[in-house]
């Protein structure tokens, strides 16, 4: 990668990754791809794509800058120091997070969906009392009736055994008499 130093100044406000990544779509382009040494001369068209990869760049720091809950630097330093230095603590997050992705909001993230989760499973056990609950209270109702009518079942079976066991023996005695 070879930029001509007239663009060092474009150059300086993107990270390293970033200016690889130029120097590699201005040579694989679709239309129209750039040599070496068409990209490493001044060039109009290199000049409007690197002013351009810094434009996309500085607004998606100014993105990122709105979302941390990070104090304003500059009003610590004066402007040209603290420039300098917010530029180059900037360069580093992004090159760090182009390297290694990173979930910023990692525990707030897991937090919502276990409290989606939470409340999904509410609404479906919610859902379930109100669609099942009448299904299982006449389920559970022919339960008990069947149970009842079981156990009559069961008292009038063990009657007419006891019945049963009683005509047996008045019958044994009957047969014992009969063979005197």
């Amino acid at each position: 990668m070879k930029f001509n130093k007239a663009y060092s100044d474009l150059i300086n406000k993107l990270p390293p990754s970033l200016v690889n990544e130029a120097w590699k779509r201005l040579l694989s382009r679709k239309k129209s791809p750039m040599t070496e040494e068409e990209a490493s001369t001044i060039n109009p068209i290199v000049e409007l794509f690197l002013r351009h990869e810094v434009n996309r760049y500085q607004k998606k720091l100014k993105h990122q800058r709105k979302s941390w809950p990070l104090d304003n630097l500059s009003n610590i330093y004066n402007n040209e120091t603290s420039t300098k230095i917010s530029i180059d603590m900037v360069n580093q997050e992004s090159q760090t997070q182009d390297t290694v992705p990173i979930c910023e909001h990692e525990e707030e993230i897991s937090c919502r969906v276990k409290k989606k989760l939470d409340s999904l499973s509410r609404q479906l056990l919610e859902f379930n009392e109100k669609t099942f609950d009448p299904f299982m209270q006449e389920i559970t109702k022919r339960i008990e009736e069947q149970d009842n009518a079981n156990n009559e079942l069961r008292s009038e079976i063990d009657q007419q055994k006891l019945l049963l066991q009683e005509t047996e023996r008045k019958l044994e005695i009957l047969k014992s008499k009969s063979t005197y």
